[in-house]
């Protein structure tokens, strides 16, 4: 992705912020502007009508004016320079990992007096509370899942049971029944379920894939690899945010050579390796989400927004969704990955008072008011609010990955250069692949390389 402004042009927004905040005259009362939000975001107007209904009935004499954005490698720069030139958006959407990048840009509230964090799920929570303040908040929070075909598992176990006809093999049809029947809870089964629907031809050439991973062309590579980190209970950055910690050993004694990173990323990247039990992807398949949609591979690993994309893009096509595998089925030791989109207030709005309260009055109205339920609704995404109860890995056995797999879903904060450190991360898949170097030279590399990211200054 391309590198959105030039470090000059970010000391140049720092110090025009620090003017506006320190040594601006209040607009007077008259001025209509103080009276109108404005928001960027990223969807159709008619997902907003009802949202804007709301907010200009309840806060009456304010209004919400919506301006459509695109989520494009120019999008980050539009804002800053719309800041820049004190043009607004006084709220504006951004991925969940942008937010400690530009929390010295938005206007911080108390977590309990404010957006009442503590009403919303831990992943939410860990992305936008800094500083003992929420710098932004969401409606919605999507974990990473299992999108897969039925109709792939349901002909891999036709087709299996053709082969091993007879009361010999009754216990392994089974096996096969109860592996095929939907996405195994645990990474062992998974890896049963996927050799069973791999095929290959007699070339070594996958024909069929079982799951699309172990690249950098898998859309959530970076993501996936991030989920296994946290279920093998790698310590991927110090709470501090200066130093990357995933190729280092953990545990005692101090000459343990367990490292929980390497083992993430070897297997990880087994999925693609022509040596491996676990060999079940080649990018010559294509992208993933297309390859999905073609019937080339009964999994990929994804987000609730590809509804909206397969709704769009491919209608008739059909397909499930499951919760990402575990290492154990433990429950106090299951771990989920999410990330979402979320809304902040711009910082620039703080010289206005009543307009930041309303600002902030909004975005309770859009996450936690009546609206929050439609919004959801129209883009297929589950609610960041906490529910009430627990759950047990048993309940990771239903219809509706979203709403259980937040209980134990985490975020990971990655500093103020989030691009950059997926990039790395990526890279480090990349050499593994190709072969230019082990999985430990690849950690080793990518860890030196966020550090001195990580300490890096503002920008």
């Amino acid at each position: 992705m391309k590198r959105f402004l030039k470090i000059s042009s970010y000391v140049l927004l720092a110090i025009v912020f620090s003017i506006s905040l320190s040594g601006c005259t209040k607009t007077t009362k008259e001025d209509p502007k103080l009276k109108q939000i404005i928001v960027w975001s990223f969807e159709d107007e008619d997902v907003w009508k009802p949202v804007a209904k709301s907010f200009a009935i309840k806060y009456k004499g304010y209004s919400l004016i919506y301006q459509k954005q695109t989520f494009d490698a120019e999008y980050e720069s539009r804002v800053l320079n719309a800041l820049l030139s004190n043009q607004g958006p006084d709220v504006w959407n951004m991925p969940s990992d942008w937010v400690y990048r530009h929390k010295d840009k938005l206007i911080g509230t108390s977590p309990k007096t404010g957006a009442g964090i503590d009403k919303y799920v831990q992943s939410m929570a860990q992305s936008v509370t800094f500083d003992d303040k929420v710098y932004a908040i969401s409606p919605y929070e999507e974990p990473l899942m299992v999108f897969y075909n039925q109709k792939i598992f349901n002909q891999t176990l036709h087709d299996y049971n053709d082969a091993n006809a007879g009361s010999e093999n009754l216990e392994s049809r089974k096996e096969a029944a109860t592996l095929l029947k939907q996405v195994p809870g645990t990474w062992t089964d998974f890896i049963k379920t996927v050799n069973l629907i791999t095929l290959k031809g007699d070339d070594g050439q996958i024909e069929l894939s079982g799951v699309a991973l172990g690249t950098n062309n898998i859309a959530n590579s970076a993501d996936v690899l991030y989920l296994l980190m946290m279920e093998n209970q790698t310590d991927i950055v110090s709470s501090d945010l200066k130093q990357a910690n995933f190729n280092l050993p953990v545990g005692t004694p101090k000459d343990s050579t367990d490292i929980p990173g390497l083992r993430a990323l070897e297997f990880y990247t087994s999925f693609s390796d022509p040596s491996s039990d676990n060999y079940s992807w080649d990018d010559a398949l294509g992208d993933d989400v297309t390859a999905f949609a073609e019937g080339k591979t009964a999994m990929i690993f994804g987000y609730s927004n590809l509804q909206n994309y397969f709704a769009q893009k491919y209608p008739n096509f059909t397909y499930k969704k499951a919760f990402a595998p575990q290492l154990t089925s433990e429950s106090a030791k299951v771990v989920d990955y999410a990330k979402n989109n979320v809304f902040g207030v711009s910082a620039l709005t703080a010289k206005y008072d009543q307009k930041k309260e309303h600002c902030w009055n909004l975005l309770n109205l859009l996450s936690a008011g009546t609206p929050s339920d439609g919004f959801n609704s129209s883009l297929k995404v589950y609610t960041s609010r906490k529910a009430s109860g627990e759950v047990t890995f048993d309940d990771r056995d239903t219809a509706n990955p979203e709403k259980v797999s937040l209980f134990t879903a985490k975020a990971l904060v990655k500093g103020k250069r989030p691009l950059e450190f997926d990039r790395i991360i990526k890279a480090s898949i990349t050499t593994v692949n190709e072969g230019t170097s082990d999985a430990q030279t690849a950690l080793n590399t990518a860890a030196r390389d966020i550090t001195e990211m990580l300490r890096q200054g503002n920008w």
